[in-house]
Order: C-alpha cells, then structure tokens, then sequence
C-alpha cells in the first residue's frame, strides 16, 4: 500500500513551518519563532513530495517524536503555542543525537501537511546550509556592467543532496502507531543509526521481505513478458533470476530498476512492457519507492529445476542432483543422469491421453 495516493499528494497543503538551526559547531539549536503564514511554499512542498520515494518505517512502542507530533496534531489548533513549543523539543532532541564534531551546519524543518479530508501529516528534515554565490544586475545598467556578486551560507537550494534527511509521518487515528517514510542521503538502502534513534522507529519490510517480494515482482514480469525477451531467456528466465541475485551483494533501488532488469532479461529501454509491468507490481506488493541491499544470502535457493527437450522428455531436479549435460558433435544433447536406483517407471497417468 502507497504511503499516499495520487489524489492526496495532489492535495497536500504545508499549514505551518518552523525551523531552527542545528550542526556540529553548536552546543545547542538556535531556536527560532514559527513562519507564518507559510512562506515560499511551492519550493519547499516540491521538496518534501520527492521524499515519497522513500523506505518505509514504522514508529516503535514510546518513540518521543510520536508523542510531540501527536501534541501538535492533537491541540496545535487550540492552543497558539504549541507548534512553535513541541518543535523546540524535537530540535533539541534532534541535536542530541546529531552532536557531533563532523555534523554538518544546517537547519532542522518541521512542516505540518494537510491532505484530503483535512488529515494532517508532517514533514521533519535535516538541510544543510550551501555556500552560494550569486551575481546581482543593475536593471538600469548598460552592456558592459561590472555584475555585483553576493555570497551566502545559509541558504536552502533546489537540488536533493541538500536535503541530509527527511521524515514523512502519517499518524494513525487511534492513541498509538504510524508510518514514516524516509529518505537519508548517507544511508539510500535504510537509515542512519542516529536519524533511526531519534525518530524511534523500525523498518516495515526486512530485507528478507524485500528480496522474497522482488523475486515475485521478477518471476511474475518474466511469465507475463516471456514472449518478448531473446530465445536463452526465454529458455531460462527463472534460472537468469536466481543466477543473477545469487552473483554477488548489491544495492537496489525500485524507482531505478532497469540496471536489474537488463542484468536479467537483456537490454531494454525504460518504455518497455516488461519495465513497465515490474513498476506496477513493485506498487502492488507495497515496496514501491524502497532501497535496500540485496545479498545472496537472503535469495532462498529454488526447490526444484525443470529441464524440457524438443522431444517432450521433462527432467525435474534439485541443484546437488543436476544431470550431466553434454553437447554432441551434430549439435544435438546427450543428457546423462546418475541415480542409486528407480523408484517410479510407469505411464504417467495426469499426462496420458
């Protein structure tokens, strides 16, 4: 299941904002007064959209970030203070953990979201100030004017990396639990042990999880798409699947599989069926906008191997039974099978016509 649909994204709204200002050269935050009302909000709702593409979370039994966003959530509407008030918590809380001698400069945002049916969600993020310099014209100049140039270090620029850290939270309605979806630049395939501490959450799907649903995603493409692909692929697709998750640790990402894919089935481009269906069944099994490791160890090994001839002889066979195949000077195969002995030599009835 999405974190948000199409039609709630569509909708999102930034309500309130409030940053202050964090890093390694500070003993405490810089705490600061609530922007309001909102101020430059396409620029930073574009952000905060990009971070749905992101690994999903849980928060864990008494998580603290749970419990302030639930305060705002609850009495911010009644109460004046309380967004600017709990927000200073979350920063101290924030710095806490991030204090360290190699921790960036930067900003700590909280936005509060609202979407269809006025439902409220948040936004927490780490922004790390960028050293810009821009030039500044005369309008009234002339051709050849000398251009004044500005430096700034406290700034917030358009491109993802300046974003450290990002939290989307989605609380539930009852008294406890949420999701949260984040994307941490340092930690792409899962999270920063110290963003993880803060917040107090722990990931929905394991990496067991992960691997188990991305095999399903690719047998699933293969039957569905198996016509188009080169004749060995198609002779072998599931065994190109295994072979190639077995092959050695890496990193995947959802959002970008074609790398995989093409590892798999050969090249294609993004357009093609096949890509297209594996987006759409990465969506259904609920891991749609999911980074995370993929090691042979978590890609169980399949039971059984099937090996079908021209002339309609089927072998089935686990790996440590494998015939012994052997090519013959016409072309031909020559399958041979070493066996203890025959347990079964008779018509097979379920075929027999």
């Amino acid at each position: 299941m999405s974190f948000l649909t199409d039609e709630e994204i569509n909708a999102l709204t930034i309500k309130r904002m409030i940053f202050h200002v964090v890093g390694g050269e500070l003993e405490i935050p810089v705490l600061l007064s609530e922007i309001s009302p909102p101020e430059h909000v396409d620029f930073f709702l574009e952000r905060i959209k990009s971070a749905l593409s992101g690994n999903m979370f849980r928060f864990t039994e008494l998580s603290n970030t749970e419990r302030i966003l639930r305060l705002i959530r609850n009495n911010a509407d009644t109460d004046a203070s309380c967004f600017t008030e709990q927000s200073t918590f979350l920063a101290n809380d924030f710095q806490s953990h991030h204090h360290t001698k190699n921790a960036s400069m930067g900003v700590f945002f909280l936005f509060e979201l609202h979407t269809l049916n006025d439902e409220k969600l948040f936004a927490l993020i780490k922004y790390d100030n960028e050293d810009v310099v821009r030039y500044v014209l005369d309008a009234e100049g002339d051709e050849f004017q000398v251009p004044r140039l500005e430096r700034f270090r406290e700034s917030f620029v358009k491109k993802a990396e300046a974003m450290q850290k990002i939290a989307l939270v989605r609380l539930t309605a009852d008294a406890q639990g949420g999701r949260v979806v984040v994307r941490d630049r340092s930690k792409r395939t899962n999270i920063s042990v110290y963003f993880e501490r803060f917040l107090q959450v722990q990931r929905v799907n394991s990496t067991t999880d992960l691997s188990d649903k991305l095999v399903a995603a690719l047998k699933d493409v293969f039957k569905k798409h198996r016509d188009l692909l080169p004749d060995d692929i198609r002779r072998s697709g599931v065994n190109k699947i295994y072979e190639t998750l077995h092959h050695g640790a890496q990193d995947f990402n959802t959002d970008e599989p074609l790398s995989l894919l093409n590892q798999i089935f050969g090249p294609m481009e993004e357009d093609h069926p096949l890509v297209k269906s594996f987006t759409r069944k990465i969506k259904d099994l609920g891991i749609s906008g999911e980074s995370f490791r993929i090691t042979p160890e978590n890609i169980p090994k399949p039971r059984k191997r099937k090996l079908e001839t021209l002339e309609d002889v089927i072998v089935i066979y686990d790996e440590d039974n494998a015939p012994d195949i052997q090519t013959m000077e016409d072309g031909r195969k020559r399958i041979v099978i070493v066996t203890a002995g025959l347990v079964t030599d008779d018509i097979d009835t379920g075929k027999n016509r």
